[in-house]
């Protein structure tokens, strides 16, 4: 491979690795808790896949905040508390939305729902469920986050 390709792959895993990891264990506890407490797979599958987008979307969310707050730091204020959750908000809107859509509404709560009972393991078919619907998802969101560095560029660290 290039050194373009590799250099875009750590620039990729450096914005989203922090994020993946917690997103992981938010929505194996959420699924496991709510698995035990219920029984259900279809209240575990929807749980971990809101435990996933909480811890995800919480760690983006505050990495991308801080980004755009520095950015800000010439304003008062009020107004850079403001432009900062806006820019933040955009921001995840463009990379994210259309990538969540499909992910949480339908690929992710299905995966979850249907490999623990292919697998016969409840937590081995949450954990593949999960990382079947991140090659669905990521293939989209980073389409998504290319376009918006081109139009709406990070500072920081991910355009090292």
């Amino acid at each position: 491979m290039s050194e373009g390709v590799w250099r875009k792959l750590r620039e990729w895993v450096g914005r989203y690795l922090p994020a993946e990891v917690l997103g992981t264990v938010t929505a194996l506890a959420a699924a496991l808790t709510v698995h035990a407490a219920s029984g259900s797979l279809i209240s575990a599958a929807v749980a971990g896949t809101v435990g996933e987008s909480l811890g995800y979307y919480g760690c983006m969310a505050v990495r991308d905040a801080l980004v755009h707050d520095a950015r800000h730091r010439h304003h008062g204020r009020m107004k850079r508390l403001w432009l900062t959750g806006a820019s933040t908000v955009r921001g995840m809107l463009i990379e994210f939305g259309p990538a969540e859509l499909v992910d949480s509404a339908l690929v992710r709560p299905l995966f979850m729902y249907l490999l623990p009972g292919l697998l016969g393991n409840f937590t081995a078919g949450i954990l593949l469920g999960k990382l079947a619907a991140d090659v669905i998802f990521y293939s989209l969101a980073i389409g998504a986050y290319e376009l918006r560095q081109q139009y709406l560029p990070l500072p920081g660290p991910e355009r090292r």
